[in-house]
């Protein structure tokens, strides 16, 4: 009859303590477990693996069985067994193959070069959805820089598996990731709906990164629709890149310069009219998406002699180009650009020639029936992660983020 360890392991009475560990480990020939320790005072569990004498192992590269070469030992982190932290200890063979040398075999409890279990890296996954790097540090009681290499690793390797073979169509959109104009270049799937590629700054050396991140798994000249902001970088970008696709500048865009004209021309008049201090949400949102208690005051201000609400008017207007026919749509829009070029106000007349510059794009983004509209709620995930992160030490951390919430991977789930 197996000893009795002591508490929290004194439920276990009838079970050798080695076997039971070796069955919750999973543990199959050669491997076993020959010790278990248990020190109360510090709350510690260790646990010794070793393997049969004479086992030979597989050569990681060919899987052929080999002749053992040497072993190293090393320890490992384990989920927690109650509240007692967990340790595994083996000798890590390295076989030797006649084919390809030395070689050290893999282990079915860890991954090569990890000090985690597999069972506490499949942990650090799960909680990643719903705790701060360090929160799920502090929960576990290990090191933040650890949490962040375990998370790399996995999305790296799940992002080796995305198929881009079929993508057709992208988003592109740029993101603000520090203070003092930093920013990122995110690339979508327009159709997955999801981040494929992540680049620095915001110019045209964002699309020649792209184009080297996807080699031999997406074809530049196989895209057939570019979905992005009205910026000559991009613009510029698209045309060298994706010279055989459609750009298509969208609502989602297009209502978001009509939103920074409109609060430019607020700020302006805020000095003079105190009617519009801290007014700038109700002007960039759309009235359905108002309170009550907003919608009472924009109703206070909406209609007053100012150039806000004048030119919140424009931004109402158009919007409707996108609830017409593409041939509706496009008579519409050439009649309000006519309108807004001539209402005077400088600051929507720029606007005007510039939606005037751009206007096949917008005219195509409604006969398309596509919007970027959608990345916006990518980019609130984004943020979220970024907040639950509490910053990054490393511009790799923070693209594991974002691509961890926002990429669409396919994470292992180890059991």
């Amino acid at each position: 009859m197996g000893k009795l360890i002591a508490s929290p392991l004194r439920y276990l009475t009838f079970v050798d303590d080695k076997q039971l560990f070796q069955a919750t480990l999973g543990l199959k020939a050669p491997w076993f477990v020959s010790e278990v320790k248990l020190n109360k005072t510090d709350k510690r569990l260790d646990i010794f693996i070793d393997f049969e004498r004479g086992a030979r192992f597989p050569c990681p590269e060919c899987q052929s069985l080999c002749e053992l070469h040497d072993t190293s030992q090393r320890t490992w982190r384990h989920l927690n067994f109650f509240e007692y932290e967990t340790y595994l200890h083996a000798r890590v063979p390295r076989t030797s193959c006649p084919k390809h040398g030395v070689r050290q075999v893999d282990l079915p409890w860890a991954r090569p070069n990890s000090g985690f279990t597999l069972h506490i890296e499949a942990m650090v996954l799960a909680l990643s959805d719903e705790m701060s790097v360090a929160g799920i540090a502090g929960h576990l009681n290990v090191n933040e820089d650890s949490i962040w290499r375990i998370l790399q690793h996995y999305v790296n390797e799940a992002r080796k598996d995305v198929d881009l073979s079929q993508v057709e169509q992208l988003a592109i959109d740029e993101f603000a990731v520090q203070k003092g104009h930093r920013y990122v270049t995110f690339f979508y799937d327009l159709k997955g709906r999801k981040v494929i590629h992540i680049a620095e700054g915001k110019g045209k050396e964002s699309f020649a990164s792209f184009v080297q991140a996807v080699e031999g798994r997406l074809d530049p000249k196989k895209i057939k629709l570019v979905c992005m902001d009205l910026s000559p970088a991009f613009i510029g970008g698209c045309r060298e890149t994706f010279p055989d696709a459609i750009m298509v500048f969208d609502h989602f865009h297009v209502i978001k310069l009509l939103n920074d004209t409109i609060d430019r021309i607020r700020l302006e008049e805020a000095r003079e009219n105190q009617l519009l201090k801290k007014t700038k949400f109700l002007w960039l949102t759309n009235p359905e998406n108002l309170e009550e208690w907003q919608e009472r005051k924009l109703l206070q201000v909406k209609d007053l002699d100012i150039k806000t609400a004048k030119a919140y008017q424009f931004k109402l207007a158009i919007q409707r180009t996108w609830q017409l026919p593409p041939q509706l749509a496009k008579a519409y829009l050439r009649k309000w650009i006519r309108w807004a070029e001539r209402c005077n106000l400088p600051e929507m007349e720029k606007l005007a020639k510039s939606i005037r510059n751009h206007f096949d794009g917008i005219v195509e983004s409604v006969r398309q029936r596509v919007t970027s509209g959608y990345a916006e709620g990518l980019n609130n995930k984004i943020r979220t992660a970024f907040r639950r992160a509490y910053g990054f030490k490393a511009k790799e951390y923070r693209d594991t983020m974002i691509y961890l919430v926002a990429g669409g991977l396919q994470l292992p789930i180890q059991s």
